[in-house]
């Protein structure tokens, strides 16, 4: 078998550009994606605990409901998120329930997100 001088020794600068591109835009995406993720787990993290520390501090009216919620959004540093919930008093308990939106920038679209989010407590 004959073998010609210069042949390519690894991969193309082509296939590399084009692998960089997919874990920028990857990086892009994850860089708007993460923060939404991490706001949503703590959000939900509030939620649950409203709802377990019903056996040791229940709360049964509006008033102490959306209280103990400003609170715990402050605890959090989630201030721009005290818009964003709202309670309602129910014959059964109270109702506390977070619903926003968010964009995801695609660079091909812009996709909005709804978060929407309840508990009821007893």
């Amino acid at each position: 078998m004959k073998t010609f001088p210069g042949g390519q020794k690894g991969g193309s600068p082509i296939v590399t550009i084009i692998i960089l591109a997919i874990l920028a835009y990857g990086i892009f995406v994850g860089i708007q994606y993460v923060p939404q993720l991490i706001e949503s787990r703590a959000i939900q993290s509030i939620l649950d605990s409203m709802q377990n520390s019903q056996g040791s501090d229940p709360v049964t009216t509006e008033g102490a409901a959306r209280a103990k919620v400003i609170r715990m959004l402050q605890v959090n540093e989630m201030n721009d998120m005290t818009d964003s919930f709202s309670v309602a008093g129910r014959s059964d308990g109270v109702e506390i329930r977070f619903s926003y939106d968010r964009e995801l920038n695609l660079l091909f679209e812009t996709r909005p997100v709804h978060y929407n989010m309840s508990v009821r407590l007893e």
